[in-house]
């Protein structure tokens, strides 16, 4: 497997937020890391990475690819997410706390319930995480799910999940929102355009790749196998 690339393309934002934003990932995986005791050198065996990369992903110096992120998160026992940012988190609390957001234009005259603050999720309240290769992830529930992942992808042009292909456990589907999306399973390749979907098990080598020069956005469930790592790194899930 390719060592991922460091200081990649970001997603269309300026430097410093590129480095901010590969530095979130790294400072989550330094604590998980820390608070479980497992050594650089321990954590790099077990992904089958160098430990140069882990040293230069916890430094913000690089951004794990999807398949070293997977790695990293079973390696650890904790969910994918667990290495996402909340945009609307004040400084401070554990990933996965209740938050409360910023007020938006107009929000005193629509004022939302606190119940409907548990479920909904606004697009600028997104946990995100920005992956080497160009690709972005916004997961679209509050906080993380025992059984599965609900994202949406952003693939910028020409953007791959991975040069070569990968697996993990779980079950993966998909529903092209815009753009176009090629997805290789095994040794076949499809080829989706808005509205088409699949599904297939992600434990058959895959990757994902944006071959065209548009934005491509997808949704995406990924249902994990059972008896998958709760989020050792937050509270219990729900």
């Amino acid at each position: 497997m390719p060592e991922d690339a460091t200081s990649p393309p970001g997603l269309g934002e300026p430097g410093a937020g590129r480095e901010d934003h590969a530095r979130a990932i790294g400072t989550r995986l330094a604590e998980i890391r820390t608070r479980q005791g497992v050594r650089v050198s321990e954590l790099a065996r077990s992904v089958g990475v160098s430990p140069s990369l882990i040293s230069q992903i916890e430094r913000g110096q690089s951004r794990p690819s999807v398949s070293t992120l997977f790695s990293l998160a079973e390696a650890l026992s904790v969910p994918v997410d667990a290495f996402f940012r909340d945009r609307m988190a004040p400084p401070g609390p554990a990933p996965g706390a209740p938050v409360e957001r910023a007020p938006r234009p107009g929000a005193a005259e629509h004022a939302e319930p606190a119940v409907a603050r548990r479920y909904l999720v606004h697009p600028d309240e997104r946990a995100v995480v920005d992956i080497d290769g160009a690709v972005r992830w916004e997961r679209l529930t509050p906080a993380t799910l025992r059984d599965l992942d609900f994202l949406e992808l952003v693939y910028q042009p020409h953007a791959e999940s991975h040069p070569s292909l990968y697996r993990h456990p779980g079950t993966e589907m998909v529903l092209v929102l815009s753009g176009e999306l090629q997805i290789h399973v095994a040794f076949e390749r499809y080829d989706l355009l808005p509205g088409d979907s699949i599904c297939f098990p992600s434990t058959i080598p895959h990757r994902y790749v944006n071959p065209s020069d548009d934005v491509t956005r997808a949704v995406t469930v990924i249902l994990l196998d059972e008896g998958a790592p709760d989020d050792a790194a937050g509270p219990p899930r729900p």
